[in-house]
């Protein structure tokens, strides 16, 4: 091989190593969901986040949560609730976790 060549390839090398270990950009939080009352104190929790992420929602009233495995980044999931509950709602895709959001259920 000559040093050319090996040059090259070893500045390949470097430069993927360093994109390896540069950090990635962090989880966007999750937009406002659409909340629907379905009765009986549960409420269907709408929207869409990264693909391939599990969504979670906790009621800081009740201290229930619920949550759903996404595929696709489109959820659609019921929590125990009832008006002027306070929800967090927040996903994570592997390893990362999004900044979560807090709402009120109207």
């Amino acid at each position: 091989m000559s040093t050319r060549a090996r040059r090259s390839w070893l500045v390949g090398l470097a430069l993927t190593l360093v994109g390896c270990l540069s950090p990635t950009l962090p989880l966007p939080p999750p937009s406002q969901p659409e909340v629907v009352d379905q009765g009986n104190g549960m409420v269907e929790l709408s929207g869409a986040v990264e693909p391939h992420s599990q969504v979670f929602a906790l009621n800081n009233t009740t201290n229930q949560i619920a949550g759903q495995n996404t595929e696709t980044g489109q959820y659609r999931f019921t929590i125990v609730a009832a008006t002027n509950d306070d929800i967090t709602l927040w996903y994570q895709n592997g390893v990362e976790t999004s900044p979560v959001i807090d709402f009120f259920i109207k």
